[in-house]
């Protein structure tokens, strides 16, 4: 898997390329290879899927129209989409102003989607499902209420294997900015979670 995560930004690159080179299905491709994960990470933060969506579709058509001044360089090509996906979602929040009480940690795309699942290697018994259904709202209460800033940083690094290096970039920070942020949110999480 790290060998296929290292080609990633190169195969970006070489789709962004041939879509300005005219191929509109280059640029279908790369909708359909990061809109998954980006619908999620925006579903975890939203907590409504029309918005997610929604705002992943405004992101890609930015995407889309920034493409021709977009180089390979310093950042993949999904961390641009994610920061672009970021201030949308950061300023959808502001103009909405109505946050919902908890935060999902679940994937959409996942079986149990808003479900719990056991832990490994425990069956899927009634009870081990409840269990895991109450401990992932008590996570997504306790995530719900962490600034904007410490939540996102949380769902880029937990939820979405983000790099401390790609959350800076996709949430224009410095480095040292990203860790005490996590730092902060974990005890956040954890003084809420005891």
């Amino acid at each position: 898997m790290p060998e296929e995560r290292s080609r990633e930004p190169q195969e970006d690159f070489d789709l962004l390329a041939q879509f300005k080179a005219g191929s509109e299905d280059a640029f279908t491709r790369l909708v359909e290879k990061h809109s998954g994960t980006l619908i999620n990470f925006l579903h975890r933060y939203t907590r409504n899927q029309s918005t997610s969506e929604d705002i992943a579709q405004e992101a890609f058509l930015r995407l889309y129209r920034a493409a021709a001044d977009l180089e390979p360089g310093s950042a993949k090509l999904s961390t641009i989409l994610y920061k672009i996906a970021y201030n949308l979602a950061v300023d959808y929040a502001r103009k909405s102003k109505s946050r919902s009480d908890k935060a999902p940690t679940s994937s959409l795309d996942s079986p149990s989607a808003g479900h719990g699942e056991p832990a490994a290697g425990r069956a899927a018994t009634p009870d081990a499902i409840y269990e895991a259904n109450l401990r992932n709202e008590e996570i997504a209460a306790a995530l719900a209420e962490l600034p904007d800033a410490q939540r996102l940083a949380i769902i880029l690094r937990v939820y979405e294997d983000r790099s401390y290096a790609e959350i800076a970039e996709i949430m224009d920070l410095s480095a040292a900015s990203v860790e005490s942020l996590l730092f902060r949110a974990r005890q956040g999480l954890s003084k809420k979670l005891k």
